[in-house]
């Protein structure tokens, strides 16, 4: 303050530059962090699926978005989260969708529930697990249930093709009629999911990709996906956009591919020629289940189901370019091309697990 005081500053000028100064100083200190940690009140927001590919990217970046203590995991098996997690100071409690009474334990004291939805194509299984789920966040007083559902179905419409949305639109009308407050978050198919869509391609030695229809993906990397659903969690009560909606987290128009593209991509990343052929359903069925050596569990139900997802893909149900994700990041999505160098320079001598690229 002492060039104010050699220009000539009178000394009520001056005390007022004081008080304008340590208020700054304040804004830029933790004193203040920690002051507007306590004049926010604390949601507990619980995790179900902590462990998964989204679900461990929403907690990762759930942790820089809120304290630890404002965060407790749901788990089946509790040992299963990484130690250097577990040791962040957030709660782990032990749930499974399969034991209600579990969850009854796991959700208490909830204000906030993110809901991940169970990794099965067995239909009546899958919405039995959620409705345990839903009732049992009805019974501990949850505020705000999130659910994870998927990018099928036009951006949000109830209605879909795809055998593997079917669950999940299940799901979506008995969340809205429970009473709950809820958020639907269609989440984007996964850039890291490509194999599953791409005839269960192996960088390793395939050369031929098999699908029985072809259609615009509108692509999104499960760490986008991850950090908007976490700011979506992370949101205050006051802000009410997103409550009782459901909502699409796609890539960007830049990320809008049909596999023909997808398979030029790939072949200039990998520099062979990979060639796309489009066959009939009965011709996929049986393609791949002749192939079934080479991926565990691929049978003839999985493969018939999943053929439907092409039909969907055929009709436009995945081509639907939403701007939500990058405006809840605030800055530009990773690429389908960035995803895929990445996946293909890790994965050129290795065959394809298919569970790690699961996204249902």
């Amino acid at each position: 303050m002492a060039q104010y005081w050699r220009h000539g500053c009178s000394p009520r000028i001056l005390f007022v530059l004081l008080i304008v100064q340590w208020i700054a100083n304040l804004f830029v200190s933790h004193s203040f962090v920690w002051l507007l940690r306590k004049l926010t009140p604390d949601q507990m927001i619980v995790l179900t699926g902590a462990t998964g590919g989204l679900g461990s990217q929403v907690l990762k970046y759930l942790l820089t978005l809120v304290p630890p203590s404002d965060i407790t995991v749901s788990l089946h098996n509790p040992a299963g989260l990484d130690p250097s997690v577990a040791s962040t100071g957030i709660t782990v409690r032990k749930g499974d969708y399969a034991v209600p009474t579990s969850l009854d334990a796991a959700f208490a004291g909830a204000d906030k529930l993110l809901l991940v939805s169970y990794p099965s194509v067995a239909h009546e299984l899958r919405v039995k697990h959620h409705v345990n789920a839903i009732e049992a966040a009805k019974r501990a007083g949850v505020k705000h249930v999130y659910y994870t559902s998927l990018a099928f179905g036009y951006g949000t419409k109830p209605e879909s093709c795809a055998a593997v949305m079917q669950a999940h639109l299940d799901t979506e009308a008995y969340l809205r009629k429970s009473g709950l407050k809820y958020t639907i978050i269609r989440e984007g198919l996964y850039n890291e999911s490509y194999p599953l869509y791409f005839g269960f391609f192996d960088p390793a030695k395939d050369t031929d990709v098999y699908v029985p229809g072809d259609g615009p993906i509108a692509w999104a990397s499960r760490t986008d996906l991850g950090e908007g659903t976490a700011r979506l969690l992370a949101l205050p009560p006051s802000d009410t956009r997103f409550d009782n909606t459901t909502l699409l987290l796609s890539g960007p128009a830049s990320n809008l591919l049909t596999l023909a593209q997808l398979s030029s991509l790939i072949s200039t990343i990998l520099g062979r020629e990979i060639t796309l052929h489009i066959i009939s359903r009965d011709e996929y069925v049986k393609k791949h289940l002749d192939e079934s050596g080479k991926i565990a569990r691929l049978t003839e139900d999985y493969l018939g189901k999943w053929a439907t997802t092409f039909e969907a893909m055929g009709r436009g149900e995945t081509g639907i370019v939403d701007p939500t994700l990058q405006e809840l990041l605030g800055r530009p999505l990773k690429t389908m091309e960035e995803s895929l160098r990445e996946a293909l320079n890790a994965s050129r001598d290795k065959h394809l697990d298919l569970y790690a690229t699961a996204q249902y």
